[in-house]
């Protein structure tokens, strides 16, 4: 078959990728594109795409027997070439919608309940309290799609009417330039380290003089145990960890235990130390 013949053949198998095309463009457009549809679709003119090429191979290889040819090749490559970017960017978009498809199936199978709605979390200017309601607010905070005036009423609508945190944020008046401003005075008020340390420690310290005064023996055991590992947690939380901090940390707990579990704790201890010493 000569050139003007594969030509003509190249003429009709390109309106009918055209024709193809059209109908997947019109469905990418719609607001909802049917996926299954577009699927078919796909498939179709891979097919044509496929018998496109290979008419354009045949016509490619003639046209290079040419002396001639680099003008001719140039333009007929040229050509053929915004069909195939053509085919690649339909298949892509086609491939695109398939996964998104595919990802909400996923997600609404996993989860076939509604979620309760999260309350902002309120702050009421107890320091102990920052690190909760901060982990919340923060997401609003960094949030780049909200303006800084309507942060300062999300702001105002998250603190606790009347105590010290509420009387920080309403003495700057309420603005987008003072956002910034109202952040940086509560975390200096209430959100130090170093003040949150001091704040946990001082409650230990607290502990262990309300055990001095009112006898170990009435310990409820339970309800000490859980209030000494909140605030060991919180410690740790704040980077004040057992092995950087041992030392005054261990004396503190250990003033807070009753009697007997202190003697019978000392007791494992030492046998802990013991077998270690035998073992070496």
């Amino acid at each position: 078959m000569d050139v003007t013949q594969l030509k003509t053949q190249r003429k009709a198998l390109r309106t009918s990728f055209t024709i193809c095309t059209k109908s997947i463009e019109d469905e990418l457009i719609k607001e909802a594109p049917n996926v299954n549809q577009l699927s078919i679709s796909k498939a179709q003119i891979e097919d044509k795409f496929t018998r496109l090429e290979k008419c354009q191979t045949e016509i490619t290889n003639l046209i290079l027997k040419d002396t001639d040819a680099e003008r001719a090749y140039e333009e007929d490559f040229l050509s053929a070439e915004k069909y195939r970017d053509r085919f690649s960017e339909l298949c892509a978009q086609i491939q695109r919608l398939s996964m998104k498809e595919t990802e909400i199936k996923e997600f609404s199978e996993k989860r076939k309940f509604k979620l309760p709605k999260i309350e902002l979390k309120k702050f009421t200017g107890d320091a102990k309290e920052y690190s909760s309601f901060w982990s919340q607010f923060r997401k609003i905070h960094e949030d780049t799609s909200i303006l800084n005036e309507d942060k300062m009423q999300y702001l105002l609508q998250a603190v606790v009417p009347k105590p010290k945190a509420a009387r920080v944020v309403e003495s700057f008046p309420a603005t987008a330039e003072n956002y910034p401003k109202a952040i940086a005075h509560l975390k200096e008020r209430f959100g130090r380290d170093d003040l949150l340390v001091l704040i946990y420690v001082r409650d230990l310290l607290s502990m262990v003089m309300k055990n001095a005064s009112s006898g170990r023996t009435k310990t409820d055991h339970p309800a000490l145990y859980d209030e000494l590992e909140a605030k060991i947690r919180a410690l740790e939380s704040l980077g004040r960890t057992q092995e950087k901090y041992g030392d005054f940390l261990s004396p503190l707990v250990e003033s807070c235990l009753p009697e007997e579990i202190l003697v019978a704790w000392e007791r494992s201890r030492n046998m802990k130390d013991v077998s270690q010493v035998e073992g070496r």
